[in-house]
């Protein structure tokens, strides 16, 4: 399942076991809009501010992407500390590496951290959680690595927050099934504070943000061609699927089109609350 901002419908999964089989640069592509987008910068600070990094200190990215988020990290834990990217696409390693040349990305996913026990004073993970069937098990290999005292922040998508405006709810309901069917984990973003809870971690936070599409996504964007993936894999017709994809466009050249997808973060401490 790709973010809703992929133009393409041919995409593909960003599921992990599909990782090395993925077009990096439609990855990139797509993560560079989705970085911009207001919802998301507000978490990312919100998640800094949690993880609070200082200087001397470790620090792991789990799923680290085109790697600024670990290129921020290495910033805020010099001098003295490390940083470092965990991402299975090689070919977003690739890119991360040209764009920050001179950091650490290793090849690895977050069911099996290639870490020994207590590696790290801290973690983030961000948009990761759901395109994996076992979230609970890479949330306990993210734990095994963190240090006593250690902090960690959650980022993700809860795809059932997802509001569309205009279009038939009948067939909104056929459209969202398809969406959902690719998924690996669509509800991910409700189940945050409780998989951090499970492994006995103690909460510090939980924050969410909406990100709101603007007009252009209408026109333009990922929504258009909902529609038609739909269609063709026949949860609704060819007429349906004119017709969807005729009244967003239509409503996005009169201003009254709306789509907004809720995202959640919560943070912990592997131990006591300070």
């Amino acid at each position: 399942m790709t973010e809703m901002a992929a133009p393409d419908e041919s995409l593909g999964s960003f599921k992990l076991e599909d990782a090395h089989e993925q077009d990096a640069a439609q990855l990139a592509m797509i993560l560079d809009l989705l970085a911009a987008k207001p919802a998301i910068q507000t978490l990312k600070a919100w998640a800094v501010e949690q993880l609070d990094p200082r200087p001397g200190e470790t620090a792991a990215d789990i799923g680290s992407g085109t790697g600024e988020d670990v290129a921020d990290l290495a910033a805020r834990v010099s001098p003295g500390g490390r940083a470092v990217g965990v991402e299975p696409s090689p070919g977003l390693r690739a890119e991360a590496a040209r764009r920050v040349p001179g950091l650490d990305f290793v090849d690895g996913d977050a069911l099996s951290l290639p870490f020994e026990d207590e590696a790290f004073n801290l973690i983030r993970c961000e948009r990761v959680l759901q395109h994996l069937n076992e979230p609970s098990k890479a949330v306990a290999e993210m734990v095994r690595v963190l240090k006593p005292g250690g902090r960690i922040a959650l980022i993700d998508t809860d795809w059932s927050t997802a509001i569309l405006h205009p279009v038939d709810p009948e067939v909104y309901g056929r459209i969202v099934g398809i969406f959902f069917a690719e998924a690996a984990n669509p509800y991910s973003g409700r189940t945050l504070r409780g998989l951090l809870a499970e492994t006995g971690l103690t909460i510090t936070g939980e924050t969410a943000a909406t990100w709101i599409e603007p007009q252009e996504g209408g026109r333009e964007g990922f929504v258009a061609m909902l529609g038609q993936r739909a269609a063709a894999a026949g949860a609704i017709t060819q007429t349906e699927a004119d017709a969807f994809r005729t009244g967003i466009t239509e409503a996005a050249g009169r201003g009254a089109f709306h789509l907004s997808v809720t995202m959640f973060a919560v943070s912990a401490i592997k131990g006591p609350a300070a």
